[in-house]
């Protein structure tokens, strides 16, 4: 919960009205309850463009950003992901290369949410638009697509 106590409050800060920060408050912390194990690790990193805390997890023997939450200033929370870079990382371990399924899987799950907006390779959920139930929804996909 270290990192979360560090990621929270900028995070907070980042929204207008109270009830939003009070509903980040209880989202952060159900999502990383429910992110344990020993091949699941938190990373957070703040910048000049916001912070992040980063979802990884250790897949074919490789450490991945699974999706960040991110936190600016401008546009305010949001879930970015799974990971972008997929692909790219695919490439990267030529020799034993990352099975990338099952965050592509994730990805095309993730994507048939109306809240859903387009990423790049990605997508992202921002706290103001989706509801509740939709953040559900997407946990229930990580811990199906991602494994338990």
């Amino acid at each position: 919960m270290d990192l979360l106590d560090e990621f929270l409050p900028y995070a907070q800060s980042c929204l207008k009205h109270p009830s939003e920060r009070a509903r980040l408050g209880l989202l952060l912390t159900h999502w990383v309850g429910k992110w344990r194990g020993k091949h699941r690790v938190f990373d957070y990193s703040r910048s000049h463009h916001g912070a992040f805390l980063h979802f990884n997890q250790l897949m074919d023997g490789k450490w991945v950003q699974a999706f960040t939450f991110v936190a600016t200033r401008r546009e305010g929370v949001c879930l970015r992901g799974p990971e972008p870079d997929r692909a790219r990382k695919s490439h990267k371990f030529r020799h034993n290369p990352l099975d990338a399924a099952p965050l592509d899987a994730l990805f095309e799950a993730w994507s048939q949410h109306p809240e859903a907006r387009p990423a790049g390779r990605a997508v992202e959920f921002f706290l103001e638009e989706t509801p509740d139930e939709v953040w559900a929804a997407c946990l229930a996909e990580v811990l199906t697509y991602l494994g338990a």
